[in-house]
């Protein structure tokens, strides 16, 4: 069974009553599509669509815009600087 995460990272209500009109919005950072947002009810479930977007994978956000963060702050973890051996 996949693991589920839920992020809700503000107090704000978020009314999707028409949730099933919305379509899925596709997040790119810089020049890489990182995944997908999909509507459902309670936000939008994230999907990567690349390896290191993975850990969002699965999480529901309560907006688009908070999903979109959430994988500029993983593009901005993965690019740690690497020890190389010499």
């Amino acid at each position: 069974m996949p693991h589920v995460q839920t992020a809700y990272l503000d107090d704000d209500a978020l009314d999707l009553s028409g949730a099933d009109a919305a379509p899925a919005r596709v997040i790119e950072i810089g020049e890489v599509t990182a995944g997908i947002a999909v509507p459902e009810r309670g936000g939008v479930r994230f999907f990567s669509s690349e390896r290191r977007f993975d850990g969002l994978d699965g999480t529901l956000f309560r907006t688009v815009e908070q999903a979109a963060r959430a994988a500029r702050a993983a593009r901005e973890k993965g690019r740690q600087p690497r020890l190389r051996a010499v």
